[in-house]
């Protein structure tokens, strides 16, 4: 009953929390189902240290020393660190290679091996007769390693919001200090509970990000969508946009026709990817529809426009693939649909103009 009664006292929030959002991801069977995994993933492993934790405290309180207890520090140890890995997961979601997943696990993995050591070495930690937890030099792996996976985060967070996703880079580094805030307070302070709140107040938000990004973003490519694109234009101040260009793919037909439209999706995924590393920092591509892309150049002249054009071009040959591309530059004297006709029939005068030079 005590047990019981230190998981409401401390628990009651978080556990709440974790219930809410994983009946909330079970029953989402139309969301990203590789995302859904990470989080669930996630949510096991913050479940498994509520239960940790709270028998870790238990037990610290008891008079005589329990061979259990030490089996529960070694588990906190051990999935404290597993937990900001899985975070890491799901901050880069997409795109991860097989190596890189490698690399994440990796500190995992060898602090799991340091604190599996810890029975049959008094270099990690051990408990007396009086039931007094004594920390030694190798007990503090699971700080260094999670300070690793910490500011791997930060380094993420930095560069979402340098490629221009503002709204998630600040919900990343406002998350993180809670986060880190949790670590200290448990570190210095000796707080409980207070980690695994702020874990999961991140997950949750951060996962509310993701499920509005899902309906702005389009799900074969990941970039912006028609509606964003549209909702974009009526809410950026003209005087910031340069540029309106207009990319269109060449062949798409015949690789469906010959290959599949398997082929013809990865096409159009990888055009995407080349076109979205391509293009300024501050600029946004979006998927207007089939094989046609739309990029608005924001806060640059129209040299760094011209420059980044011919950037997509040669990124786009070296893909193997083909496109056609027309650029309006943004006038105030002209309304949008004037310049979006302008850069559409421009993107048709440079693909008539590869096909002639192909034909000769």
């Amino acid at each position: 009953m005590e047990l019981f009664n230190q998981i409401i006292h401390v628990d009651f929030i978080a556990i709440t929390t974790l219930v809410y959002l994983a009946i909330f991801m079970v029953n989402n069977k139309a969301y990203d189902k590789k995302i859904n995994n990470y989080y669930l993933y996630s949510l096991c492993l913050t479940f498994a240290l509520t239960i940790t934790d709270n028998f870790d405290y238990y037990y610290s309180g008891l008079d005589e020393p329990h061979r259990i207890h030490t089996v529960f520090i070694m588990a906190g140890y051990i999935i404290r660190v597993f937990l900001l890995q899985s975070a890491i997961f799901i901050l880069k979601r997409n795109g991860m290679t097989t190596r890189e997943k490698v690399f994440l696990f990796a500190p995992a993995v060898l602090n799991t091996l340091v604190i599996l050591s810890a029975p049959f070495t008094d270099r990690v930690f051990w408990i007396d007769e009086n039931n007094v937890l004594h920390r030694e030099l190798l007990s503090y792996t699971p700080h260094v390693t999670s300070l690793t996976y910490f500011f791997t985060a930060v380094g993420i967070a930095i560069k979402r919001y340098r490629q221009g996703y503002k709204q998630e880079g600040v919900l990343l580094f406002v998350s993180l200090s809670a986060v880190m805030t949790g670590v200290v307070s448990e570190i210095i302070l000796k707080t409980r509970g207070v980690l695994i709140s702020a874990v999961l107040l991140m997950l949750a938000f951060y996962y509310l990000y993701l499920h509005m990004e899902h309906f702005k973003r389009d799900n074969l490519t990941g970039v912006l969508n028609r509606m964003s694109f549209f909702a974009d234009i009526e809410e950026s101040k003209r005087n910031r946009i340069t540029a309106f260009t207009e990319i269109d793919m060449n062949g798409l037909k015949q690789i469906n026709d010959t290959y599949g439209h398997e082929a013809g999706d990865k096409a159009i995924s990888e055009v995407s990817n080349v076109i979205l590393h391509s293009i300024p920092i501050k600029s946004h591509l979006y998927r207007l529809g089939g094989d046609e892309f739309g990029v608005l150049f924001k806060d640059i002249d129209m040299t760094e426009v011209e420059r980044a054009i011919n950037k997509i071009r040669a990124a786009i040959d070296r893909s193997g693939y083909s496109c056609a591309i027309g650029t309006a530059e943004w006038n105030d004297d002209m309304s949008f649909s004037e310049i979006y006709n302008l850069a559409d029939n421009r993107m048709y005068e440079d693909k008539k103009k590869q096909k002639k030079e192909l034909n000769d």
